[in-house]
């Protein structure tokens, strides 16, 4: 009789039960990320924290294997640096975080404390080539540093560059609730974005990703998506990809946090294997 059970019912189930084991790790593996030596330095947006992007940052290292999380970069408010974690220059694919204390500062201040960090990488780490990735107000302190800097040899150069939700347009640079110093913005679009366009060398690769609620708005809430957009139109010597997310799910604060950006970026950045 409990032969019999153990054939009929026990055994059975346990094969079930393998097979979901199976089909579960198979379904929670990712596709290997081409390891390089490259950093990727990503800075957060408006008043954004260590945390805004410190979320990604840990999912390409400890959920995807993509990436390695070093160094978090903190700038202070009269711009003296100061950095937690350790770098590794043989690390695969490492990251590293740039974080603002002062979240509500200007874009030429933003751009003036980029500067400073870069400069700081170069000489204590040996950084000479890095990936960009900027988040709404955090791309724009990329493109006013790019804008001025690219082309200065004394300063680390670009390799790849994300813009995630990242408004073009000048008086949209942003919007809602987030309201900063519009004439700063428009001066910032008229000096740094076309002269980014010109300096950036013809084989920087870009990537622009933007979101569309689908509520009619054609925003993620924050930022028109024609305004992110608005990228393809200025880089017009780079190769530029871009991706819309859409949905309730493409809020302009939640697009660090989807996992289909992450895997947006991961193929971007270092390609699979």
């Amino acid at each position: 009789m409990l032969k019999r059970v153990f054939f009929s019912i026990i055994l059975p189930l346990g094969c079930l039960v393998g097979a979901i084991f199976i089909l579960l790790t198979i379904n929670t593996s990712y596709p290997k990320a081409a390891n390089d030596s490259i950093p990727t330095i990503f800075i957060h947006g408006y008043r954004g924290t260590d945390r805004s992007l410190h979320g990604m940052i840990r999912r390409l290292d400890q959920k995807y294997d993509w990436g390695t999380e070093t160094l978090t970069v903190n700038v202070s408010p009269d711009g003296n640096i100061s950095t937690t974690g350790t770098y590794d220059k043989s690390a695969k694919n490492p990251l590293i975080n740039i974080v603002f204390e002062d979240n509500r500062a200007t874009l030429p201040q933003q751009s003036m404390w980029t500067k400073k960090v870069m400069s700081y990488l170069q000489q204590n780490y040996g950084i000479k080539k890095f990936n960009a990735v900027g988040h709404s107000m955090g791309g724009g302190a990329w493109v006013a540093y790019l804008a001025s800097y690219e082309k200065n040899k004394s300063y680390p150069q670009v390799n790849k560059i994300v813009f995630l939700a990242v408004p073009f347009y000048p008086e949209e640079y942003v919007n809602g609730d987030q309201q900063v110093d519009i004439k700063n913005a428009n001066n910032v679009h008229a000096k740094f974005a076309e002269k980014m366009a010109k300096v950036l060398p013809t084989n920087t690769e870009i990537m622009i990703i933007g979101g569309n609620l689908e509520d009619g708005s054609n925003s993620d809430g924050e930022v028109k998506l024609d305004s992110v957009l608005y990228g393809q139109k200025l880089f017009t010597h780079q190769k530029v990809i871009t991706h819309v997310i859409k949905g309730p799910q493409a809020t302009h604060s939640s697009m660090h946090e989807s996992t289909v950006v992450d895997k947006y970026v991961g193929d971007f950045l270092w390609g699979q294997k």
